[in-house]
């Protein structure tokens, strides 16, 4: 089996914030970045739930 990952740019830029976050020990404001990431991850989340309903609403024409 191959497994193929596809991610966008928000995703790849999500993970390499992560990435330093967790290993990285020279961050100071460790507490603002998570908050930012948060916002961040409502507003995706937020936008993902729009799609889904113009989706809905494509679909049933």
């Amino acid at each position: 089996y191959i497994e193929i990952q596809l991610r966008t740019i928000a995703m790849d830029s999500w993970a390499s914030l992560e990435h330093q976050m967790k290993y990285k020990k020279n961050i100071t404001n460790h507490e603002r970045i998570t908050k930012e990431l948060k916002r961040c991850a409502d507003e995706l989340a937020s936008c993902d739930l729009n799609m889904q309903t113009i989706r809905k609403l494509i679909e049933e024409g």
